[in-house]
């Protein structure tokens, strides 16, 4: 499962910047994983909870924001929604695609405790 190491990775710059700012407890952290980006969401909070014990977001919310998967189609030349690799392009019904959107994974901020 490596939404495991994923989990712990997020952890890892949330404290590090929390730390750095004098915060000591967080009460949300906010992230971007694209539809496209291979992560289990479900997998990935379950992880949260694990990797969030005992440390400064014990009891955190994690958000998700999902970025939509987008391609270019190399057949049609139009950018097309893209919901996993593999499909076809829904215009031109083509195979050749790239994709330019949904794959990101970031940290996007936190909300220290009050």
């Amino acid at each position: 499962m490596h939404e495991m190491s994923i989990a712990e990775g997020i952890i890892e710059i949330v404290e590090r910047t929390a730390g750095r700012s004098g915060v000591t407890r967080v009460k949300e952290v906010r992230i971007e994983v694209g539809e496209l980006a291979g992560v289990d969401i479900s997998s990935l909070e379950f992880a949260w909870v694990s990797v969030t014990r005992g440390g400064p977001a014990e009891g955190s919310r994690l958000v998700i924001e999902r970025p939509r998967g987008e391609a270019w189609c190399l057949d049609c030349a139009k950018t097309v929604p893209l919901a996993k690799y593999g499909d076809p392009c829904p215009v031109c019904g083509g195979f050749h695609l790239a994709a330019t959107g949904g794959t990101e994974m970031r940290v996007i901020d936190f909300v220290p405790e009050d």
